[in-house]
């Protein structure tokens, strides 16, 4: 650790060197600390003229021994000494690095622990956000979730996440009773159920995927880089965490020629213009038309647009028109850009060669109007923070214009709404989709790779939550109802309302007398609430005896009035086929918190 002092002394500190990292790697422990005492003092006199000092009380130092060595059980003090500075420094089993628990064997089982630990300590501070049945609704309870509790527990997860079960078994503990938070379901629900009605996804595949969308990103690292892109080490153990397991988690789509986002040049970003249409249902057509009216003669209108088959292949099309007076075609043309692009690329690929072909022409230099239906695509033009290789090369060809005399803006064009240019467009991106021969400029585009992650994770959380919404957002028939109402639906369809029996007691008869009593048998089957029944299935659809009725987004009104009707996951004392008593007694029941059996039900 370097600090630097402060004059007076007692001055904040808000300027120093923190987590200066210094490896050595050896075949005997002494010799290790004699060549880092080396290589630490060398570091150390470098600083002496910015006025840095080395601070003992800050530094930590752990010997990473190989899981058969035979020094990894003898007691740290019996290690030869490290001096640094005059200063000896004692060992650690384990350091924090960067926010990350560091252990000498690198099997991250105490940053698991402490991850997890961290997570239960941000889940406590919430739970005074609801008290018995009233509270923050469940969509509340889930944006927390996914931006304060996982943010803090998976912090720098693609550095130590590596799937096995170590690790995992640790942190499902806070993961699952995050779920349980979200849902106020009891302990003794199905692990599946809890996770799929808290819309999560599963927890291994979602840190796979963070891992997978670092290890994209490393791949378009520039080449002097310090961490580089994922490389393959076969003499590496595959239960390391590193570059070796990111590069095994993106072998299987980081081929071929890669998009460029390393060269930058400093070019200015293409001004939007007003858009003649507000949206695409106020008569859009009519608008672009009466648009293009007021335009003056000489004008250039070019319309792009990007298009993807079912079997991935992706194209682009463009089309340039002046107007003089009507629209006059210039010219047109299309490309293929192969199966690993995505349409956001095509649309800015158009722009790219539409600009290209304009350089070509020789109209008279006046206004350009570049319209595009995609609000992503304009905004890069605008600004290109990524540093994307289509847009980069299209503001490229639109500064070369700028210099010859053109005035260029781009302004956003509803799609499919019968506007000629627009649709003229997009029969030629459909056309370069269905080519066979990419151009010049096909590559693989990070934004593509991107996408296939997060399909990847879909197609996982759907295989093992087969009745999961696939979205990280909370559904929106959900919004607005509250944490009670909520809660009693999922009761009813976990099987875990007041109304089922206590994991360690017998099953208790229904009222009705036809069966053993629980939210599945009272709301499909009882006899007893056949009148509300009728009136359930006269407004909603499917089959009542499939799981998928209850959450079925259609059917949430009227079984949120029957749930009320009849009390059913709301309180034990239910109504049968009469008017809902409101007395203290059955209020008091509906508020009190479900015993805690410490029942796990696989």
């Amino acid at each position: 650790m370097l600090e630097k002092p402060h004059y007076p002394s007692d001055a904040v500190d808000t300027s120093y060197v923190d987590d200066v990292c210094m490896v050595q790697t050896s075949r005997t422990i002494a010799r290790a600390n004699t060549l880092l005492e080396d290589q630490t003092e060398q570091h150390l006199l470098r600083g002496v003229h910015l006025g840095l000092t080395f601070s003992p009380a800050k530094t930590e130092l752990p010997y990473c021994l190989p899981a058969t060595s035979k020094n990894k059980n003898i007691s740290l003090s019996s290690h030869p000494p490290l001096r640094i500075m005059n200063t000896t420094i004692l060992p650690k089993r384990h350091i924090k690095y960067l926010g990350v628990h560091i252990d000498e064997f690198l099997t991250f089982l105490h940053h698991a622990a402490m991850a997890a630990a961290r997570g239960s300590q941000v889940l406590g501070s919430f739970k005074f956000l609801r008290h018995r049945s009233r509270g923050i609704p469940a969509q509340v309870a889930h944006h927390l979730a996914l931006t304060a509790i996982f943010s803090a527990m998976f912090w720098a997860s693609p550095a130590w996440w590596t799937g096995y079960p170590s690790t995992t078994n640790t942190l499902k503990t806070t993961y699952n009773a995050v779920a349980r938070w979200i849902t106020g379901l009891p302990l003794n629900t199905r692990i599946t159920n809890l996770i799929t009605l808290a819309h999560l996804p599963p927890m291994e595949a979602y840190l796979d995927y963070l891992s997978l969308r670092f290890a994209i990103c490393l791949h378009f690292l520039p080449a002097c880089h310090a961490t580089g892109p994922p490389r393959h080490h076969p003499d590496t153990r595959p239960d390391l965490p590193g570059l070796h397991h990111l590069y095994n988690l993106s072998k299987h789509l980081v081929m071929r020629k890669l998009e460029d986002r390393t060269t930058h040049l400093p070019i200015c970003g293409v001004q939007p213009a007003t858009s003649p249409n507000p949206d695409k249902i106020t008569t859009p057509r009519w608008l672009h038309e009466q648009w293009l009216h007021a335009l003056p003669e000489h004008t250039i209108i070019i319309y792009t647009d990007g298009s993807q088959l079912d079997d991935g292949g992706t194209g682009c099309g463009w089309a340039i028109f002046r107007k003089n007076p009507g629209l006059l075609q210039l010219s047109e043309g299309y490309c293929h850009l192969g199966k690993r692009a995505a349409v956001f690329d095509a649309e800015l690929h158009a722009v790219q060669e539409a600009t290209s072909a304009l350089l070509a022409t020789v109209p008279p230099h006046a206004d350009v109007y570049i319209c595009i239906d995609n609000k992503a695509a304009i905004d890069t033009l605008s600004f290109n923070k990524s540093n994307h290789e289509y847009a980069r090369r299209a503001l490229a060809n639109i500064e070369q214009l700028r210099l010859f005399g053109w005035r260029i803006r781009t302004v956003w064009c509803p799609s499919h709404c019968d506007i000629p240019g627009n649709d003229r467009a997009d029969a030629l991106a459909k056309q370069g989709a269905s080519g066979h021969t990419p151009c010049q400029y096909a590559t693989t585009t990070k934004t593509w790779l991107q996408a296939q992650a997060r399909s990847q994770l879909l197609r996982r959380w759907k295989a093992e939550l087969p009745l999961s919404t696939l979205l990280f957002k909370f559904p929106d028939h959900l919004r607005d109802v509250e944490w009670e109402e909520t809660r009693a639906v999922w009761r009813v369809f976990s099987n875990r309302s007041p109304s089922d029996p206590h994991p360690n007691q017998p099953d208790d008869p229904c009222p009705c007398g036809k069966s053993m009593n629980s939210s599945h048998h009272l709301l499909r089957d009882c006899t007893l609430l056949a009148t509300h029944r009728a009136r359930l299935l006269a407004s909603t659809v499917g089959d009542i005896q499939a799981s998928e009725f209850i959450i079925n987004p259609n059917n949430l009104p009227p079984l949120r009035r029957f749930l009320k009707e009849t009390g059913l996951g709301h309180t034990k004392h239910l109504c049968f086929d009469q008017t809902p008593t409101t007395d203290d007694n059955e209020s008091d029941d509906s508020d009190s918190p479900e015993p805690d059996f410490g029942v796990f039900e696989p």
